[in-house]
């Protein structure tokens, strides 16, 4: 009985030969098949894996093998002619890690700082990041807030590393980003408002975090950090009805979370309004309007802080909203100004947990403690009950 002649399979054949079932020799870049054909050689990979070798389907090995197995100089030459055959002749540019490690970090953990809920928690993750592909300052930006984070979360490994990485990033942002601010619209909003608000949490979190900062937690440190939030309101503002139809809505989507605020804390919030009222009917220099708007805010956004304490929604939102008029009323130390901020300083205190916030309630308001006479502090002292004793 005729037996049958064993052959070697090709498994790296191009897809001529593949398509047509016959043995193709893999010679690169054309195989001897196309050749005669005068067909267009195609190789479905651009070099066949570097551990397949004949001797692997072989009934005996080469001399230069044990049972098959290829010597490293036999692989070293495989992989240097496979280079060669498929025109590989240019170096890849060298591998930022420290960039790939602080997107991933952004991915998994950092970009769950400024969300609210699920759907503004997937806003942030992937089509924020996809804006940054093509706008550099906001890459600058998310590279700055993720490595500052690795800082907190590594103090004992390249701390000192990732804080200069976090400020230079932060410092390269911010000149890119100024550029741009009087030529806000539809191609760059999504990136700018993103920015901005990455800008403010920065603030927070490298006044703690960053020795070399120029003003750690303090009532000066915050009151820029309003000033800078109320930019946020601006740059946004200017394309607001393009980013409410945008993949973006879910970020201006503030839906009360339902959750119940205790009565102590809405009792106290009452007792700024008939404070206010009581003042206004004074006349002077009060500012009745701007100081209820600061204080009607605090109450609608009370319920986030109960609802997740560690959100910086209540933050970041009345920080934003605050009205110009009141954020120089704290410029020029008005009293009754301090006195909201006390107030505010409790919902500070609420969310020392996030690593962004820490002691930031309780520093203001040793400040205003300090800047307060006798009068003005009994005022205050449901808050000084609530975080400094």
């Amino acid at each position: 009985m005729a037996t049958r002649r064993s052959h070697q399979k090709s498994r790296h054949g191009c897809s001529n030969c593949k398509r047509r079932r016959v043995k193709c020799d893999e010679k690169r870049p054309y195989c001897k098949n196309c050749t005669q054909r005068n067909d267009t050689c195609v190789y479905i990979a651009p070099v066949p894996f570097v551990f397949a070798s004949k001797s692997e389907t072989s009934e005996t090995p080469s001399p230069n093998t044990a049972g098959g197995i290829r010597s490293s100089s036999e692989v070293s030459s495989s992989v240097s002619n496979y280079i060669s055959a498929s025109g590989a002749t240019t170096r890849a540019p060298p591998l930022n890690l420290d960039h790939l490690e602080l997107e991933l970090q952004w991915i998994l953990h950092t970009h769950k700082l400024f969300a609210r809920n699920e759907e503004t928690r997937k806003v942030w993750e992937i089509p924020v990041l996809q804006e940054a592909l093509h706008t550099p300052f906001l890459m600058h930006g998310i590279l700055a807030i993720s490595a500052l984070h690795l800082a907190y979360l590594r103090q004992h490994e390249r701390q000192a590393e990732w804080l200069n990485i976090a400020i230079a990033h932060k410092s390269t942002a911010l000149a890119i980003f100024s550029e741009q601010l009087h030529q806000i619209n539809e191609s760059n909003a999504r990136a700018m408002t993103s920015f901005a608000s990455i800008a403010v949490v920065f603030s927070f979190a490298s006044a703690l975090h960053c020795s070399d900062s120029d003003d750690g937690p303090s009532l000066n440190a915050f009151i820029d950090i309003l000033m800078l939030a109320r930019g946020v309101q601006a740059v946004g503002s200017q394309a607001m009805e393009f980013l409410r139809n945008s993949n973006f809505a879910p970020l201006f989507d503030i839906t009360n979370p339902g959750a119940t605020v205790p009565s102590d804390v809405l009792a106290a919030l009452d007792y700024l309004d008939d404070l206010n009222a009581q003042y206004g009917q004074q006349g002077g220099n009060h500012n009745g309007k701007s100081y209820d708007r600061a204080i009607q805010t605090m109450k609608e956004l009370a319920p986030f802080t109960y609802a997740e304490r560690t959100s910086l929604t209540v933050v970041g939102g009345w920080a934003i909203r605050s009205p110009p008029e009141f954020l120089e009323g704290l410029k020029t130390r008005e009293p009754f100004a301090l006195v909201i901020l006390a107030h505010f300083c409790v919902f500070l205190h609420l969310t020392r947990e996030n690593w962004c916030i820490g002691s930031w309630g309780r520093l203001i308001l040793g400040e205003i403690v300090q800047i307060l006479d006798a009068d003005w502090q009994r005022h205050i002292k449901w808050a000084v009950v609530q975080v400094l004793r």
